[in-house]
């Protein structure tokens, strides 16, 4: 009886060891989503990069109530010039207020973005965000606040007191 416990165990064990392994294997780079990045940030979620040039936004429910209302992606191989989010050349727009949003590998090509064939990427995400705040009484419509978010970078776009910011991530070869 002790052995056929023992053999049902190991491969449960196994597989737990070696899940989050594999996880983490699939992903690139991890970054937070915040709203206005001046003195009040405020950490909405997590924009994921996963190495097969999926992108993911993601808002974490448990602490916000803030919702995608449209994302916006720029990737390509020197970092945005503007940070005029409209104008990257990735949308989706009219989401909704969902909690995730995905650029799959066929929207993203991260290998043809690296046109410099140096293995690095530069990624600017911006999100526009919506929250129920409440009902007119007098109507009985909802009403809405806005609120736009970045993918924290280690580089700022553009000048002046801009807040948008991008990062870099070196392609697996």
């Amino acid at each position: 009886m002790r052995k056929i416990l023992a053999l049902a165990v190991i491969p449960v064990l196994m597989l737990a060891i070696v899940t989050p392994v594999l996880a983490q294997a699939t992903l690139l780079f991890t970054t937070d989503l915040i709203t206005d990045g001046r003195d009040t940030a405020v950490d909405v979620g997590d924009l994921t990069v996963a190495a097969d040039g999926s992108i993911t936004f993601q808002i974490d429910e448990a602490s916000t109530e803030w919702r995608l209302a449209e994302t916006h992606l720029y990737v390509g191989d020197t970092a945005p010039r503007s940070s005029s989010p409209g104008r990257f050349p990735l949308k989706h727009e009219e989401l909704g207020g969902v909690a995730s949003d995905s650029y799959d590998a066929d929207e993203v090509d991260l290998v043809a973005a690296d046109v410099n064939g140096d293995g690095i990427v530069y990624i600017a995400a911006h999100a526009e965000l919506v929250m129920l705040i409440g009902v007119d009484p007098d109507t009985g419509e909802p009403i809405y606040a806005y609120e736009t978010a970045w993918a924290t970078g280690d580089q700022l776009i553009g000048k002046g007191k801009n807040w948008a910011t991008c990062f870099s991530v070196t392609l697996p070869e």
